[in-house]
């Protein structure tokens, strides 16, 4: 049972730390959590209460996680379905948290875990049961209901998780006790372990609760930070070193007319191109990293697209664009910024065509998240370099002069600095860039 406590804890701390601002995250972790006491209570049972001298002491404890394992595991279960489906507004989920809770109450009043602590199952199916069975619903519902691929195959790794092992724990820990089988339980273990095995190949793989382990992401905000501070320091250092440079061609420049020496002259003129040269490409490298303080309001995404496509519309040649605003998207957020992502974004998507094809904007929304996809139908993204396009200066760009693999890392940057966060479908066909945004993040 040590290892069931370990998986469950381990499970809940990795979802936990990863996306703690999330309330489908806090009670997904809450779910392994007071699961994990079930196997903690029996690890303590069989093997410190035998040599303890304060038994009635560590009968306490044991008595106390297994109630909270037997009784609030099926709450937070059905908690954080009805908050992972989005079924329910988040203002009614904070009533039903605490209206789900009575029957918890009830059992704590009417079979208290002190003197003598015994778990009626008889009765607990009652509510216990209802809550499962509504919980695995709920999720099964949110899944069928989802129609943005990336989302759906999110929601199906999900249930793949929690689905199993919270009906079997309803059958072994309930159902089969009631019936006074009481053994079954401890194939609980065997269960816990093969879906944290798949928690972790969908948490690096594919995302489970809209969230992907990546480890640059992890810091990206710190990270990005960095280098805008370091960034500018470097360009204020480089401006100086200009400006004298420009001073000593000047002083030069007036020697060399007061000496007629026409070849100094010359020399001179190619300082100055170089030093000219050094100070535009100085200029354009400081526009394509300056981060400007947020002007954020509402907004109508349609709009800020539109915008965007005229700015550019001259350079599209061969390419055509199609849009399909399906769904009204209004977010809280600085315009400027999102018309320079899209306007990035766009602009990488021509440059995958050279000879021609066609970019598609398609606006829609899920249960929680507006949907903002930019596709093309260019050769696609290699898997060696998929992992890498947000990373800042990383560039495939063949004119590594003009492209310094800034473009997509302010992308990034700018959408998770507004809550939302970008994913990525590349294939031979092309590439989609998915931006998603949390409705109750934007909607005000």
């Amino acid at each position: 049972m040590l290892v069931l406590f370990v998986l469950l804890w381990l499970g809940g701390a990795i979802v936990l730390l990863i996306d703690y601002k999330n309330s489908a995250s806090k009670w997904a972790s809450a779910v392994a959590f007071v699961g994990g006491f079930g196997g903690l209570s029996v690890v303590i049972e069989e093997n410190m209460m035998p040599y303890s001298a304060s038994s009635t002491v560590v009968k306490l404890i044991v008595d106390l996680l297994s109630f909270i394992c037997h009784y609030v595991t099926p709450y937070a279960f059905l908690m954080f379905s009805i908050t992972y489906s989005g079924l329910i507004s988040p203002n009614r989920q904070k009533r039903f948290a605490y209206i789900l809770s009575v029957p918890i109450l009830f059992m704590a009043i009417n079979y208290p875990i002190y003197p003598t602590y015994i778990v009626p199952y008889h009765i607990a199916l009652w509510w216990v049961a209802p809550y499962i069975v509504f919980g695995v619903f709920s999720l099964v519902f949110s899944y069928m209901k989802e129609t943005h691929p990336i989302l759906k195959r999110n929601r199906f790794f999900t249930n793949l998780i929690f689905i199993p092992p919270i009906l079997f724990a309803l059958i072994t820990n309930y159902i089969l006790r009631a019936f006074g089988d009481h053994d079954s339980w401890r194939y609980n273990k065997d269960m816990i372990i093969i879906s944290f095995s798949f928690f972790i190949v969908s948490l690096f793989k594919y995302g489970i609760l809209h969230i992907r382990l990546n480890i640059h992401r992890l810091y990206w905000k710190q990270s990005m930070q960095s280098i805008f501070i370091g960034t500018a320091m470097l360009n204020h250092k480089l401006k100086n070193d200009i400006s004298k440079l420009q001073l000593f061609c000047r002083r030069m420049e007036q020697y060399a007319n007061e000496q007629h020496d026409n070849e100094l002259l010359s020399n001179i003129q190619n300082i100055q191109e170089v030093v000219q040269h050094l100070q535009a490409t100085l200029s354009k490298f400081q526009s394509k990293i300056t981060f400007r303080s947020s002007e954020k309001k509402r907004e109508n995404m349609e709009e800020v697209m539109e915008e965007s496509i005229s700015s550019i519309r001259h350079m599209l040649n061969q390419i055509q664009i199609e849009t399909n605003y399906d769904s009204t998207i209004i977010l809280y957020c600085d315009k400027q910024q999102f018309k320079e992502v899209f306007v990035n974004m766009i602009l990488n998507a021509i440059e995958a065509m050279p000879n021609g094809g066609a970019i598609r904007i398609h606006f829609q929304e899920s249960f929680r998240y507006h949907i903002i996809q930019i596709s093309d139908t260019g050769t696609g993204i290699d898997k060696q370099t998929l992992p890498h396009i947000f990373e800042p200066f990383f560039t495939t760009k063949r004119n590594k002069s003009q492209n310094y693999g800034i473009g997509l890392a302010y992308c990034c940057y700018v959408v998770q600095q507004h809550g939302g966060f970008i994913d990525v479908e590349s294939t031979k066909c092309g590439t989609t860039f998915s931006l998603k945004f949390p409705k109750c993040s934007f909607l005000k």
